[in-house]
């Protein structure tokens, strides 16, 4: 989708994504930061770093294979998707877009499958391991609609396109995050999103116009699928991350009844269905998911760091105190607080912890600061 530049952005835009309701509201994982506090940066700021909670980029790729093989723009170089995030709007490769003829001939969406590390060499350290928190995180160029029109958008909803994430540790075995989308039906080409609606879906975190966030992804999440179990699938050695563009159509379905309800309190039921995942669509131009670029993560040795910025203090208390309380499905809830018995509720048993481990710095922002 063509992105355009606005002015004045950055705050609405900031305001707009904390504040965003649905039951997955997380903020993502911030691209840049200011090294005096490890605060949001804009990228084109003089001051601004690359956040060190990265440690590493994409380095090669292994396929690309997108829906559209003609293009209006320079859209289709699949090395823009390699090292760090820009937060550039065209700095971006794109999956295409399937229109409704493509769909209902059984087309595949597109697709791109970039590389970690050197896979020929076991001893290659740069593989995504399985470590505490979230593991990596995928940087789109979607952003938050500063008006509300007639075509659908919302003002402070994301103009976002979607995609699936799968991961592999030799190529050729796939796993796929399971996903949930909420979104009641469809947007149109200019509509946007609740993406507190939408879980393990990239995209749904804005990088353009000064925000760059990536949405952030744990391979806990994966543990129990059954190319996991058999060891077709290395959770401590993935070397492989692959993007499946979702067009926004609703023919395309979530993996909710393998999630847990919101609505099913106290049981935590699973959802009773799953649903059509719904997006901008159809769209031209750079159409479909647009790639910028997925980063490595850090381990998070300590839960109680909610804002992930490396050090548990008054800010993460904040956030901790305005969770106080909810449980899963409610407005406030924020599931970085869930931190002790992860029952998904928040209460006495997680500010324990979060006591526990007050004024804590994590290892890699000790490291940043030395």
């Amino acid at each position: 989708m063509r992105r355009q530049m606005k002015t004045g952005f950055f705050v609405s835009a900031v305001v707009a994504m904390a504040a965003c309701g649905g039951p997955y509201g997380q903020p993502g994982i911030n691209g840049y930061v200011r090294p005096d506090g490890m605060r949001h940066a804009d990228p084109l700021d003089p001051d601004a770093v690359i956040n060190p909670i990265f440690w590493g980029w994409a380095t090669g790729v292994l396929e690309y294979d997108p829906a559209d093989q003609a293009w209006s723009g320079a859209w289709n170089d699949p090395g823009k998707a390699l090292g760090p995030a820009t937060g550039q709007n065209f700095d971006i490769v794109s999956l295409g877009e399937l229109t409704r003829s493509e769909i209902d001939q059984g087309a595949p969406p597109g697709s791109i499958t970039l590389v970690f590390g050197d896979p020929c060499d076991p001893a290659d350290g740069a593989a995504i391991r399985n470590e505490k928190g979230y593991d990596f995180a995928v940087f789109e160029n979607g952003f938050a609609a500063q008006i509300t029109t007639a075509m659908g958008s919302f003002t402070g909803q994301m103009i976002a396109e979607l995609a699936y994430v799968e991961v592999s540790s030799n190529g050729r075995d796939f796993v796929r995050f399971p996903s949930v989308s909420l979104t009641p039906g469809r947007t149109g080409a200019y509509g946007t999103l609740e993406t507190g609606d939408i879980h393990n879906l990239a995209g749904r975190h804005p990088n353009a116009n000064g925000i760059c966030m990536g949405t952030p992804f744990d391979l806990d999440d994966l543990t129990d699928h059954p190319q996991v179990a058999s060891g077709a699938v290395d959770l401590g050695d993935i070397r492989y991350v692959r993007l499946v563009d979702v067009p926004g159509s609703g023919d395309f379905f979530d993996e909710a009844t393998s999630q847990v309800s919101p609505a099913a309190w106290p049981d935590w039921e699973p959802y009773p269905q799953d649903h059509p995942i719904y997006d901008a669509w159809p769209t031209w131009g750079s159409g479909g998911f647009d790639l910028e670029a997925i980063g490595v993560l850090h381990e998070q040795q300590y839960p109680a760091d909610i804002n992930l910025d490396g050090l548990v203090d008054y800010a993460d208390l904040a956030i901790l105190a305005d969770a106080w309380h909810t449980r899963f499905g409610d407005v406030q809830w924020n599931a970085r607080c869930d931190l002790a018995r992860e029952d998904l509720f928040i209460d006495s048993f997680d500010f324990a912890q979060f006591a526990a481990q007050w004024q804590s710095i994590e290892l890699w922002r000790a490291a940043f600061s030395e």
